[in-house]
């Protein structure tokens, strides 16, 4: 009696295993989840900068917001180039009697008529002293003294015009404050009222002074003992 009824006990059992197999497990399983693909991943990633890191520091310039009030500062004061004295223009003498022009010279020597003596050099009746054809000296020299005009002599050796020469390349006629001498023996003097004539030159010789001009360029000067003038037209 007892031996079918352990095998009804044992039967029961089986069942009961059998049945408990076949339902699923509360228990979770240690798989873990798949990240959805439009997720970003956990991973965290490094920009770069804007600007890479220096050793140096950097200088910033602020920009300067403009002024509504007026600077007090005075403008600059333009600046002037120093001008040039021009030169100074000889004087005639007080009462001078001197011809002013080449047309009155070219009159004088004219009126006095003669043949014009071809010559070098010469002296006046004073002893003048002038060079007609010697190279870049041609003009006249007082044998002595001389006219004072210190406004166009200046800090010269002298304060005395004793010398009158034709500028070798512009043909005028340049008055000297003079110490020197272009005096040479051997000159001949000339009476009153000679005319001279060479290298583009006439002179007339007068009994106290001399009077020449170049033709060519509408100048000359006259120079005596006292007085003295030149002209250029």
């Amino acid at each position: 009696m007892r031996l079918p009824h352990l095998l009804l006990l044992l039967a029961l059992a089986v069942g009961v295993t059998a049945c408990g197999d076949d339902e699923p497990s509360a228990t979770p399983t240690s798989a873990a989840p798949t990240p959805s693909p439009s997720e970003p991943t956990s991973e965290p990633t490094t920009e770069p900068t804007s600007e890479p890191p220096t050793s140096e520091p950097s200088m910033s310039v602020s920009p300067v917001e403009p002024s509504d009030e007026p600077t007090t500062e005075p403008a600059p004061e333009p600046t002037q180039a120093p001008t040039t004295a021009p030169p100074v223009e000889p004087t005639r003498p007080p009462g001078s009697t001197a011809p002013s022009s080449y047309a009155e010279a070219r009159a004088l020597i004219d009126t006095a008529g003669g043949q014009p003596q071809q010559l070098e050099r010469f002296r006046t009746p004073t002893s003048s002293y002038c060079l007609v054809d010697y190279g870049p000296l041609v003009g006249c020299e007082l044998r002595r003294g001389g006219i004072p005009d210190p406004a166009y002599c200046g800090d010269g050796p002298t304060q005395n015009i004793g010398r009158i020469l034709f500028d070798e390349l512009s043909g005028k006629p340049t008055p000297e404050c003079n110490s020197d001498t272009v005096r040479e023996p051997g000159a001949p003097r000339l009476p009153a009222g000679s005319v001279v004539a060479a290298n583009g030159v006439e002179c007339l010789v007068e009994a106290d002074a001399v009077l020449c001009v170049q033709p060519s360029r509408r100048s000359g000067f006259y120079l005596g003992g006292d007085d003295y003038s030149t002209f250029t037209s």
